[in-house]
């Protein structure tokens, strides 16, 4: 029988025991999987590791057990990709995290950009814990092993400072010397940068920005796409 996993924090293992005191996992675990005193469980660390459990004791308020046996997860032989997404309209942020997670983004920066309806002081300590909490739940659904990097929500200007082996802006066809994103030769290891606008774009003055940091115009062969669907469509294509 498959084990259910779960993501354990930082802190809250040994290498002989664990103690999970997140209540939304706690939650997860007690009522609606409705595991009991014995029960098996896998757990992972989001860096690489995963244990195999078995709870000793449970309430309301946590899970603890042993830790039986622990292994060096098998890593995805593909890029690195950090999606530098423009903040987008309420509501959108948490299924762009969801979806780019659940694909094998790597990480994630946030930025205002010109054409972002919300601003970097929306982007609270509150929001951007809820936002991790979101990425968690999406690695433990599509049984990755590498928890997501977050950076921001940072400017423009702080954005264009990003280091990688291939850094990409998604534009328009149009846009001189664009290429097409599947034209990208990308290997294991590299690190990939892709700035994806908000629902107006990004303007003028950012696309020259961002070319003249080094960024390469690239362009996806199909209709003009949503903000929250061009970032899952090219980590698709990417990371295929």
């Amino acid at each position: 029988m498959k084990l259910h996993r779960f993501y354990i924090e930082e802190g809250s293992f040994t290498p002989r025991n664990f103690h999970i005191q997140n209540i939304d996992i706690v939650s997860h675990i007690r009522l609606v999987l409705r595991l009991k005193k014995g029960d098996e469980i896998i757990l992972f660390d989001g860096q690489g590791m995963e244990y195999r459990g078995k709870i000793g004791y449970l309430d309301k308020k946590q899970v603890a057990g042993l830790i039986e046996s622990s292994w060096e997860a098998e890593l995805p032989n593909k890029p690195r990709l950090i999606l530098a997404q423009a903040l987008p309209r309420a509501g959108k942020i948490d299924e762009i995290i969801r979806m780019n997670t659940e694909a094998g983004v790597a990480g994630f920066i946030l930025f205002e950009g010109e054409y972002s309806v919300p601003k970097k002081d929306d982007y609270t300590d509150t929001k951007m814990k809820r936002i991790r909490k979101i990425a968690q739940e999406a690695l433990r659904q599509s049984e990755g092993v590498l928890m997501p990097e977050f950076k921001g929500p940072l400017s423009f200007d702080e954005l264009l400072k990003a280091e990688a082996d291939h850094k990409l802006v998604l534009h328009s066809r149009d846009v001189k010397e664009s290429v097409n994103i599947k034209e990208l030769k990308a290997y294991a290891d590299q690190i990939v940068v892709a700035i994806i606008g908000p629902e107006g774009g990004l303007s003028e003055r950012e696309l020259e920005m961002a070319i003249k940091a080094g960024f390469k115009p690239v362009h996806l062969d199909m209709p003009v796409l949503r903000t929250e669907t061009a970032g899952i469509v090219l980590s698709a294509i990417l990371l295929s």
